[in-house]
């Protein structure tokens, strides 16, 4: 069973509240779900949706065509016709000026019934559920049980008027609606999936943060990595999570460094936008060994862009922002899932080498919902890297076999921590010293041969024995994957080499693939292709050909195949 909704409106009509309600209803009913949200960056107004697909198979990709389109607003049943199933219906509010309804569809009065039964025309959202699962001839316990999930915070009065006014829509179109329905779930059953978490690419981000013990927080907010800090501000007095608003994102960082410097975890999260301006900040946490962990949830540049719109355009400059050399760690997770144990790992590893670790993001993973295995946060591991021992004496940067001195904090008994920005000898004083310098570049550099053993290496995807693989990183990998996946069944001969470890880069996985393998094909969410620009400078080796998608929206498998069957294959 795969059905595959889209929920069409202006900013503020509640259409991502239908999507979440749709997604519980498949969620509990034990489906796969993916949700996606496609927004103008304005509060009130132009045309947004909500994608939920749902699915008897795991599904990673919004894909184009559409089941059933629930239009809050003309536009909405105008821009996604031509998208529709042969057997597609459309649930639109009566009081829309539609051209020419077809019987199969259906006009439905919902701010009518959500005026007239529960009082609130907000209550739109519950009515076209009711709707919804009408021509489906679900059965109603569905709505009642997403309708309880979705608002239990809200109250019992609040969840009562809802589901009655679910009831009542429910009813009216159960009598009133002719035409025949995408999928008859008149008998449905308990589905194969038992992952009832759901979550986004950002409440990845942050329960990982929190299982990672953060105690510091600092961030100015920008679209789409707000949520993150958002929800740990939510949690901030339960977990003991000191967390602040700063003025601006130099303070932001800034602030974490300090915070990380007398020993808390500490975080920071931003846009593409804001990591500029984090540029000199990052040089002095690289300068001081002071770990410290950058979410970074790319859009569209340069400047302000598009704020709202997805694209993997930040890689290049996230590896080598700030002047200088020195040693950092690079993340991309793929799904929400991947990105709660990215965020573990980078906090450990941050620590344990004392490094700047980013995560990178962008708005497809921020935003994108998937349901998820339950999370067990007991095995997660915290490492805070070397500590100093009870010695007498003590330098903050002292020279080790592998590059990482030994870590105290202001306020340890016996002990005088000094850093600073500037290049300094041992114990942290200024230094001009030639020979000082070169060592303590060298130790900078010493680091890097372990960071490699601690990063995880690509996962192959796909065809044993394939004549082509496809090269990809971050949230590209569900679209790419699904594509491969369709293609391989039509007969041809496929894998996929996915990274979430960035940088530095592992490069042993990629000669072996380029040796194998007939053609490499890199897919990437930005022009330039900046992975496989990353590849051919650390090991030499270009990909055959390159596939780039740059105009703000997310892959789907359909344009994945479109692109690699225009000559690629």
């Amino acid at each position: 069973m795969e059905l595959n909704f889209n929920i069409g409106g202006a900013a503020g009509q509640g259409i991502d509240t239908i999507g979440d309600l749709l997604a519980q209803v498949f969620v509990q009913a034990g489906y796969y779900t993916f949700t996606i949200k496609d927004y103008f960056s304005r509060i009130r107004g132009g045309y947004n949706f909500t994608q939920v697909r749902v699915s008897d198979s795991p599904v990673h990709a919004p894909i184009n065509p559409i089941d059933v389109v629930i239009a809050l607003t003309r536009d909405a049943v105008t821009r996604q016709r031509e998208n529709l199933t042969e057997t597609g219906r459309i649930i639109f509010d009566d009081a829309l000026e539609v051209d020419s309804p077809e019987d199969c569809h259906f006009a439905a009065p919902l701010s009518k019934t959500a005026r007239e039964v529960g009082g609130n025309e907000r209550m739109t959202n519950a009515a076209a559920l009711g709707a919804t699962l009408a021509i489906l001839r679900a059965p109603f316990r569905l709505a009642e049980e997403s309708l309880n999930e979705v608002f239990k915070k809200k109250g019992e009065k609040i969840v009562q008027g809802n589901v009655e006014v679910a009831k009542a829509m429910y009813d009216r179109a159960q009598e009133e609606f002719v035409g025949s329905c995408p999928q008859n779930l008149e008998e449905i059953g308990e589905g194969p999936c038992k992952d009832k978490l759901l979550i986004t690419g950002n409440r990845g981000i942050a329960l990982g943060a929190a299982a990672a013990n953060l105690k510091w927080i600092s961030a100015y907010p920008m679209s789409p990595s707000t949520a993150v800090f958002q929800d740990l501000v939510d949690w901030s007095e339960r977990l003991k999570i000191a967390a602040i608003q700063a003025e601006d994102e130099i303070a932001a960082l800034t602030m974490a460094i300090g915070a990380s410097f007398v020993g808390a975890r500490s975080m920071v999260t931003t846009s593409g936008g804001g990591f500029s301006l984090m540029a000199e900040s990052l040089g002095l946490a690289a300068a001081s060994e002071t770990p410290v962990v950058i979410y970074n949830a790319q859009r569209p540049g340069p400047s302000t862009g598009l704020p709202t719109r997805t694209e993997q355009g930040d890689l290049l400059f996230v590896l080598f922002a700030s002047q200088g050399e020195f040693p950092r760690i690079v993340f991309a997770p793929k799904d929400p899932l991947e990105g709660f144990h990215a965020t573990t790992r980078a906090f450990n590893l941050a620590e344990k080498y004392q490094v700047p670790t980013m995560i990178l993001g962008d708005q497809h993973f921020a935003d994108s919902v998937k349901n998820i295995p339950k999370i067990d946060v007991s095995t997660v591991e915290i490492n805070r890297g070397k500590l100093a021992d009870d010695g007498d004496s003590y330098r903050r940067h002292e020279f080790t076999d592998d590059g990482v001195s030994p870590r105290a904090f202001p306020g340890d008994p016996n002990r005088t921590v000094v850093s600073t920005g500037n290049s300094h000898t041992q114990a942290g004083h200024i230094s001009e010293d030639p020979e000082i310098r070169n060592k303590m570049v060298e130790k900078f550099q010493k680091k890097i041969p372990s960071i490699l053993e601690d990063m995880n290496p690509p996962k192959r995807y796909g065809s044993k024995n394939a004549t082509s693989t496809l090269l990809t990183w971050g949230s590209s990998w569900g679209a790419v994957y699904e594509g491969m996946q369709m293609l391989n069944e039509e007969g041809h001969d496929l894998a996929q080499l996915h990274f979430c470890d960035i940088y530095p880069l592992r490069a042993d996985e990629l000669k072996n693939e380029f040796e194998i393998a007939k053609s490499i094909i890199s897919i990437e969410q930005n022009a330039t292709s900046q992975f496989a620009r990353l590849v051919a400078m650390e090991t030499g080796l270009v990909p055959d050909a390159t596939i780039n998608k740059y105009d703000g929206r997310p892959m789907t498998p359909q344009w994945v195949i479109q692109k690699l069957k225009e000559g690629h294959i």
